[in-house]
């Protein structure tokens, strides 16, 4: 039997209407499937650096207060109470500064974790926001001979009246987070030895 010139293909005509319909679902399918890869991986970026600088941030305040407190001056160190909340004040060594020291203090507001720098009387202080998304801040202070306490200068001090109470051996920061978690961040600073 042989085939009518009608259903006789030729070699050179080119594709079949099923042949181009199913390229076509293939190349869909390659190119979904890679839009999918691509989706994810800028998906998995945004969340990354999202994590990336809030580890940073917590790193540079973890930084500063350490670098604050080592560099303490004698005598400089006081916690108060005030109408914005609880705000741990201090001196600190500053070469850059007139007089060789800053004022500094730490308050928490709105939810940011905040220091304030003083370089010289005179001069509107700076506010930096260390950490963002803060439910509370908690300060204990470690005295040599009498253990953690959570005033300073404390009720009982040593120290004549109005002369000033010597820093404490060691200061305890504690970070509460505003997550679903409540995770804590803490921190334990010894300061420098003051002369007696």
């Amino acid at each position: 039997m042989t085939q009518s010139p009608c259903h006789r293909r030729d070699p050179t005509a080119g594709f079949s209407l099923v042949e181009v319909l199913v390229a076509l679902v293939l190349f869909a399918l390659i190119g979904m499937a890679g839009f999918s890869m691509l989706d994810q991986v800028l998906r998995t970026q945004r969340l990354t650096e999202g994590r990336l600088e809030r580890l940073a941030e917590t790193q540079r305040m973890m930084h500063l207060v350490t670098l604050d407190f080592t560099q303490a001056r004698g005598q400089s160190l006081r916690l108060e109470d005030a109408p914005a909340g609880v705000t741990l004040i201090l001196r600190r060594n500053a070469t850059e500064a007139s007089g060789g020291s800053v004022a500094l203090s730490y308050l928490l507001v709105d939810g940011v974790l905040t220091r304030t720098v003083a370089m010289r009387a005179g001069v509107d202080p700076t506010r930096q926001p260390l950490l963002h998304d803060v439910a509370a801040v908690a300060w204990q202070f470690y005295e040599t001979g009498a253990g953690w306490g959570n005033i300073w200068p404390p009720a009982n001090s040593a120290s004549p009246p109005g002369q000033p109470t010597p820093n404490p051996s060691a200061v305890e920061l504690t970070v509460t987070m505003a997550t679903a978690e409540g995770a804590q961040l803490r921190r334990v600073v010894i300061l420098p030895a003051e002369v007696q």
